[in-house]
């Protein structure tokens, strides 16, 4: 699964600002919260949460969460084949 955050210029930004993340196909999977003075909030599936200064390290714990599942789908996937 890959989740692309958008780039956001928080020096832009006036007041609080949010944006619906989706995977590849379109489903959503979480929410982008952003504001001068707030930093960068990110949910993901209704269960992580981490907020953060920066764009990339916002987009590194996506990446990291994603990863997860997905490792856990893909071992749930070979216990089942075993079964």
């Amino acid at each position: 699964m890959r989740i692309k955050l958008p780039e956001t210029d928080l020096k832009s930004v006036q007041s609080l600002g949010s944006i619906e993340l989706k995977d590849e196909g379109g489903g959503h999977v979480g929410q982008y919260f952003f504001g001068k003075g707030h930093g960068r909030t990110v949910f993901l599936f209704g269960k992580y949460k981490g907020t953060f200064k920066t764009h990339a390290e916002c987009q590194a714990f996506i990446d990291g969460v994603t990863a997860v599942i997905d490792d856990n789908r893909s071992s749930r996937s070979k216990e089942e084949t075993k079964a």
